[in-house]
Protein backbone atom coordinates (compact mmCIF):
# COMPACT_ATOMS: atom_id res chain seq x y z
CA UNK A 1 0.00 0.00 0.00
CA UNK A 2 1.31 3.51 -0.84
CA UNK A 3 1.88 5.92 2.18
CA UNK A 4 -0.31 8.96 2.28
CA UNK A 5 2.47 10.60 2.48
CA UNK A 6 4.07 9.68 -1.01
CA UNK A 7 0.56 10.02 -2.35
CA UNK A 8 0.06 13.26 -1.21
CA UNK A 9 3.29 14.37 -2.36
CA UNK A 10 2.92 13.09 -5.98
CA UNK A 11 -0.73 13.99 -6.67
CA UNK A 12 -0.06 17.63 -5.45
CA UNK A 13 3.25 17.94 -7.23
CA UNK A 14 1.58 16.68 -10.94
CA UNK A 15 -1.78 18.69 -9.81
CA UNK A 16 0.62 22.45 -9.61
CA UNK A 17 1.18 22.28 -12.83
CA UNK A 18 -2.35 21.57 -13.89
CA UNK A 19 -3.36 24.90 -12.38
CA UNK A 20 -2.34 27.01 -14.87
CA UNK A 21 -3.89 24.81 -17.43
CA UNK A 22 -6.78 24.68 -15.83
CA UNK A 23 -7.07 28.69 -15.44
CA UNK A 24 -6.14 29.60 -18.86
CA UNK A 25 -9.30 26.49 -19.73
CA UNK A 26 -11.45 29.11 -17.90
CA UNK A 27 -10.34 31.89 -19.22
CA UNK A 28 -10.82 30.81 -22.90
CA UNK A 29 -14.11 29.58 -22.16
CA UNK A 30 -15.00 32.71 -20.91
CA UNK A 31 -13.52 34.49 -23.42
CA UNK A 32 -15.78 32.24 -25.94
CA UNK A 33 -18.90 33.41 -24.42
CA UNK A 34 -19.18 29.96 -22.19
CA UNK A 35 -18.11 31.40 -18.93
CA UNK A 36 -18.87 29.11 -15.83
CA UNK A 37 -20.43 29.58 -12.79
CA UNK A 38 -17.73 30.09 -9.67
CA UNK A 39 -19.32 26.90 -8.16
CA UNK A 40 -18.97 24.52 -10.87
CA UNK A 41 -15.59 26.32 -11.42
CA UNK A 42 -14.38 25.44 -8.23
CA UNK A 43 -15.64 21.90 -8.05
CA UNK A 44 -14.15 21.19 -11.61
CA UNK A 45 -10.62 21.90 -9.57
CA UNK A 46 -11.74 19.89 -7.12
CA UNK A 47 -12.39 16.95 -9.50
CA UNK A 48 -9.32 17.89 -11.39
CA UNK A 49 -7.09 16.76 -8.09
CA UNK A 50 -9.21 13.83 -7.71
CA UNK A 51 -7.65 12.89 -11.23
CA UNK A 52 -4.14 13.78 -9.68
CA UNK A 53 -4.93 11.11 -7.01
CA UNK A 54 -6.40 8.61 -8.54
CA UNK A 55 -3.27 8.43 -11.17
CA UNK A 56 -1.05 8.29 -7.94
CA UNK A 57 -3.32 5.56 -6.02
CA UNK A 58 -2.79 3.31 -9.45
CA UNK A 59 1.22 3.63 -9.79
CA UNK A 60 0.41 5.87 -12.87
CA UNK A 61 3.76 8.20 -12.60
CA UNK A 62 6.22 6.86 -10.19
CA UNK A 63 8.81 7.00 -12.60
CA UNK A 64 8.91 8.37 -16.19
CA UNK A 65 10.61 5.07 -17.77
CA UNK A 66 7.89 3.45 -20.31
CA UNK A 67 8.71 -0.34 -21.00
CA UNK A 68 5.57 -2.46 -22.02
CA UNK A 69 5.64 -5.38 -19.40
CA UNK A 70 2.02 -6.85 -18.73
CA UNK A 71 1.67 -8.85 -15.51
CA UNK A 72 -2.15 -9.15 -16.46
CA UNK A 73 -4.53 -11.65 -14.24
CA UNK A 74 -7.41 -12.41 -16.15
CA UNK A 75 -9.25 -14.55 -13.28
CA UNK A 76 -12.47 -12.79 -11.67
CA UNK A 77 -13.81 -13.37 -8.07
CA UNK A 78 -10.50 -15.11 -6.14
CA UNK A 79 -8.21 -11.90 -5.74
CA UNK A 80 -11.41 -10.14 -4.43
CA UNK A 81 -11.59 -13.21 -1.58
CA UNK A 82 -8.09 -13.49 -1.44
CA UNK A 83 -7.65 -9.75 -0.99
CA UNK A 84 -10.62 -7.79 0.37
CA UNK A 85 -8.77 -4.92 2.11
CA UNK A 86 -7.87 -3.98 -1.58
CA UNK A 87 -10.96 -4.47 -3.17
CA UNK A 88 -12.47 -2.39 -1.04
CA UNK A 89 -9.94 0.20 -1.62
CA UNK A 90 -10.29 -0.27 -5.74
CA UNK A 91 -14.19 0.40 -4.77
CA UNK A 92 -13.56 3.23 -2.30
CA UNK A 93 -10.93 4.50 -5.53
CA UNK A 94 -13.78 5.70 -7.70
CA UNK A 95 -16.68 6.69 -5.84
CA UNK A 96 -15.36 10.30 -6.18
CA UNK A 97 -15.93 9.56 -10.35
CA UNK A 98 -19.40 8.52 -9.69
CA UNK A 99 -20.13 11.49 -7.70
CA UNK A 100 -18.33 14.58 -9.77
CA UNK A 101 -19.99 13.28 -13.07
CA UNK A 102 -23.09 14.11 -12.43
CA UNK A 103 -22.68 16.94 -10.22
CA UNK A 104 -20.87 18.84 -13.25
CA UNK A 105 -22.39 17.84 -16.15
CA UNK A 106 -26.30 16.69 -16.80
CA UNK A 107 -25.53 14.35 -19.45
CA UNK A 108 -23.78 12.53 -16.72
CA UNK A 109 -27.08 11.77 -14.55
CA UNK A 110 -27.74 8.30 -15.81
CA UNK A 111 -26.44 5.49 -14.18
CA UNK A 112 -25.78 3.84 -17.12
CA UNK A 113 -23.58 6.77 -18.41
CA UNK A 114 -21.78 7.17 -15.18
CA UNK A 115 -20.80 3.22 -15.34
CA UNK A 116 -19.41 3.86 -18.78
CA UNK A 117 -17.30 6.29 -17.82
CA UNK A 118 -16.32 4.66 -14.86
CA UNK A 119 -15.57 1.12 -16.59
CA UNK A 120 -13.95 2.96 -19.86
CA UNK A 121 -11.41 5.00 -17.24
CA UNK A 122 -10.93 1.80 -15.04
CA UNK A 123 -9.72 0.30 -18.51
CA UNK A 124 -7.60 3.08 -19.03
CA UNK A 125 -5.68 3.00 -16.25
CA UNK A 126 -5.05 -1.37 -16.04
CA UNK A 127 -4.16 -0.95 -20.04
CA UNK A 128 -1.18 1.55 -19.27
CA UNK A 129 -0.17 -0.27 -15.99
CA UNK A 130 0.86 -2.21 -18.19
CA UNK A 131 4.05 -0.17 -19.36
CA UNK A 132 5.73 -0.58 -16.10
CA UNK A 133 3.52 1.01 -13.74
CA UNK A 134 1.58 -1.55 -12.18
CA UNK A 135 -0.51 -4.75 -12.06
CA UNK A 136 -3.39 -4.85 -14.54
CA UNK A 137 -6.41 -6.89 -12.98
CA UNK A 138 -9.80 -7.73 -14.40
CA UNK A 139 -11.07 -7.33 -10.35
CA UNK A 140 -9.69 -4.01 -10.46
CA UNK A 141 -12.15 -3.47 -13.34
CA UNK A 142 -14.87 -4.82 -11.73
CA UNK A 143 -14.62 -2.74 -8.52
CA UNK A 144 -13.62 0.42 -9.96
CA UNK A 145 -16.89 0.09 -12.01
CA UNK A 146 -18.92 -0.76 -9.06
CA UNK A 147 -17.29 2.09 -7.00
CA UNK A 148 -18.40 4.30 -9.84
CA UNK A 149 -21.92 3.39 -9.31
CA UNK A 150 -21.92 3.87 -5.63
CA UNK A 151 -20.74 7.26 -6.34
CA UNK A 152 -23.87 7.52 -8.77
CA UNK A 153 -26.04 6.85 -5.83
CA UNK A 154 -24.16 8.89 -3.00
CA UNK A 155 -24.89 11.78 -5.34
CA UNK A 156 -28.29 11.16 -6.42
CA UNK A 157 -29.38 11.32 -2.58
CA UNK A 158 -27.41 14.53 -2.19
CA UNK A 159 -29.23 15.22 -4.57
CA UNK A 160 -32.79 15.52 -2.93
CA UNK A 161 -31.45 17.65 -0.31
CA UNK A 162 -29.27 20.03 -2.70
CA UNK A 163 -30.94 23.25 -3.02
CA UNK A 164 -32.26 23.64 -6.42
CA UNK A 165 -30.18 26.49 -7.30
CA UNK A 166 -26.65 25.36 -6.33
CA UNK A 167 -27.59 22.33 -7.57
CA UNK A 168 -27.96 24.35 -11.52
CA UNK A 169 -24.74 26.68 -10.69
CA UNK A 170 -22.64 23.30 -10.19
CA UNK A 171 -23.63 22.08 -13.99
CA UNK A 172 -21.51 22.88 -16.64
CA UNK A 173 -22.77 25.49 -19.52
CA UNK A 174 -22.06 25.36 -23.17
CA UNK A 175 -19.48 22.97 -22.83
CA UNK A 176 -19.55 19.27 -24.36
CA UNK A 177 -18.85 17.23 -20.53
CA UNK A 178 -17.51 14.16 -22.80
CA UNK A 179 -14.88 16.30 -24.32
CA UNK A 180 -13.88 17.99 -21.22
CA UNK A 181 -13.47 15.13 -18.55
CA UNK A 182 -11.42 13.36 -21.55
CA UNK A 183 -9.13 16.68 -22.02
CA UNK A 184 -8.93 16.63 -18.22
CA UNK A 185 -7.96 12.92 -17.95
CA UNK A 186 -5.39 13.49 -20.79
CA UNK A 187 -4.13 16.73 -19.22
CA UNK A 188 -3.68 14.92 -15.66
CA UNK A 189 -1.98 11.67 -17.09
CA UNK A 190 0.53 13.84 -19.33
CA UNK A 191 1.27 15.63 -16.34
CA UNK A 192 2.13 12.61 -14.02
CA UNK A 193 4.28 10.65 -16.84
CA UNK A 194 6.26 14.22 -17.62
CA UNK A 195 6.42 17.17 -15.25
CA UNK A 196 5.52 15.27 -11.92
CA UNK A 197 7.91 12.54 -12.28
CA UNK A 198 10.58 15.23 -13.03
CA UNK A 199 9.66 17.74 -10.02
CA UNK A 200 9.61 14.49 -7.48
CA UNK A 201 13.16 12.89 -8.95
CA UNK A 202 14.90 15.91 -9.95
CA UNK A 203 13.37 18.75 -7.50
CA UNK A 204 12.21 17.07 -4.24
CA UNK A 205 15.00 13.96 -5.00
CA UNK A 206 12.37 11.31 -4.22
CA UNK A 207 13.57 8.34 -5.05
Amino acid sequence: MIPVSDILVRSMSGYLFMLPIFALYFMWLKKTGRAQSLPHTVAAFVFGYYLFGLLTVTGIGFTSAIAFSPDVSWTPFVGMVTGPVETVLNIVLFVPLGFFLPLLYKSCRSAKAVALVGFLLSLAVEFFQMFGWGSSDINDLMTNTVGTCIGFLAYRLLSRVLPANLDKQLQSRFVNATAEVIFFAVCAFAIMITAQTWFVHGVLNIP
